[in-house]
């Protein structure tokens, strides 16, 4: 069957307009320049042995590729090259009646083609068409018919271009091939194909085909996991991730390619775009919020834990990894909003105690640390152990301002009487004298309703301030 090169097919692979397409693979180099109908394309092997061919119109190549059997009317073809300072050209085009011209030239003479041109053609024709993708869609059915996968994939390997195998490929994943076959498309683009985009273009090609078993999923993730390249790795895994085909199972595999992203955008990016389109199992969430561990950006970091907990399937493992998580955080701005995150849900004493600690261990502001307390004050049931835990964090606050400003907060809140006796003792952690008046006057109200017994604890904590006039107004706000 003769195979049949249309401009359309081509269009496939170039750009709208002037296109310029340039795919290197070692010492070998291919240049695809289209325009107006007319298509110019030069490979360069090597430093001595280059070719360029243009064209124009419909190419009809021989079942057997050595030779033009048909141009299209208007149309023609032109085969230059040069090697070690021979110089040789074919030049064809349909004549009146319906016959090829066909012209050979040596240097500036032309010779008989017949004799000589016709066999140089056939020489190097079966170059052209291994470096370039003219007839490569009849070339693979072709090629297919005779052998099935195994043949276009031999075919592939004679290929120096990975612009030319990665159309092949393409073609050939219109077969629909079988799982085998698609296991071995997948070595040949792991270890055949050295350029990012090509790996890249293929494995989001036929996304679907890919994940349709456990064993050619598998094999996916594996092919991804050796793009060098964050951009293109992270643009495939997304792919895979939003697909339903890839089980539970094989996110941990997932995961683990994602350790060898070394850009924070795109990990996050990809953690983030895992959390947005999967509902995850409790290991898989643990396994992500793991793998934010080897994020360094702050905001990032950040980013991706505060999902996190949005989710609904963070286990008592990931959530003691997820805490420490924040332990690698510096900014206390991040840590803060994590936290304040966190305290959203209702934690038992023991939790509390364990975020409140790592608070005050890995927040340095103080205002920060006061923000994270309110947020306490706000959320979280203050009964039991509860107080005890967060007026031991209060004393850990180093502004007298800030640490006012948390126990007025905690004013606002009712108390039975021996929970206001603690509280009104923990302020006396307050230095500032104007501080703690203004802090003993916003829990007058609820002291003077609780009667004599508070009021003399209320006057105990007054005793700790030396400013007469300062202590004239706390002690007036109970009277």
């Amino acid at each position: 069957m003769a195979i049949y090169f249309a401009l359309n097919f081509l269009l496939l692979f170039l750009w709208t307009g002037t296109t310029e397409a340039q795919t290197q693979h070692r010492s070998s180099s291919v240049n695809i320049n289209t325009n107006n109908g007319k298509t110019t394309i030069t490979v360069k092997n090597g430093l001595s042995n280059s070719f360029s061919l243009e064209y124009e119109g419909d190419i009809t190549i021989s079942d057997d590729d050595m030779d033009v059997v048909a141009i299209s009317r208007g149309g023609y073809l032109e085969v230059k090259k040069s090697a070690f300072g021979s110089r040789r050209r074919i030049f064809m085009e349909p004549g009146s009646n319906g016959r090829l011209i066909k012209k050979y030239y040596v240097g500036s003479r032309e010779e008989n083609y017949t004799s000589e041109g016709k066999k140089w053609l056939s020489e190097i024709l079966p170059e052209v068409l291994r470096s370039t993708t003219i007839g490569a869609e009849q070339r693979v059915d072709r090629i297919y018919k005779k052998g099935g996968t195994y043949a276009v994939l031999k075919e592939v390997g004679y290929m120096s271009s990975d612009h030319v195998k990665a159309a092949y490929i393409k073609l050939l994943l219109d077969k629909n091939p079988n799982s085998n076959d698609l296991i071995s498309i997948l070595k040949v683009v792991a270890n055949d194909i050295n350029s990012d985009h090509y790996q890249a273009s293929i494995l989001k090609y036929k996304t679907m085909a890919f994940l349709g078993s456990e064993a050619t999923t598998a094999a996916y993730i594996s092919t991804a996991g050796k793009i060098n390249s964050d951009h293109h790795k992270t643009d495939v895994l997304k792919r895979a991730i939003k697909s339903k085909d890839v089980s539970e199972t094989q996110m941990k595999s997932l995961f683990a390619i994602t350790e060898s992203i070394n850009s924070d955008h795109h990990k996050a990016s990809l953690l983030l775009e895992t959390l947005k389109s999967r509902s995850l199992s409790k290991a898989n969430i643990d396994l992500l919020v793991s793998a934010s561990n080897d994020i360094q950006s702050d905001h990032h970091k950040a980013t991706v834990l505060r999902a996190a907990l949005a989710s609904k399937g963070l286990s008592e493992s990931g959530y003691k990894t997820f805490l420490h998580s924040i332990e690698d955080i510096q900014s206390d701005h991040h840590v803060t909003s994590i936290i304040s995150d966190l305290l959203k849900r209702e934690l038992d004493s023991a939790s509390l105690a364990e975020v409140l600690e790592l608070a005050s261990k890995n927040v340095a502001s103080d205002h920060h640390m006061s923000t994270i307390l309110r947020k306490v004050i706000a959320q979280q049931n203050l009964e039991g152990e509860h107080l005890d835990i967060l007026l031991k964090a209060i004393r850990s606050i180093g502004s007298d301002h800030n640490k006012s400003e948390v126990f007025k907060r905690l004013a606002k809140k009712r108390f039975s009487n021996a929970q206001l006796t603690t509280i009104l003792n923990a302020t006396k952690s307050i230095d500032s004298d104007h501080n703690l008046a203004e802090t003993l006057k916003r829990f007058a109200p609820q002291v003077k309703e609780k009667g004599n017994e508070l009021k003399e604890v209320y006057r105990d904590v007054c005793g700790s301030i030396s400013s007469s006039s300062s202590y004239g107004s706390a002690l007036k706000a109970i009277q």
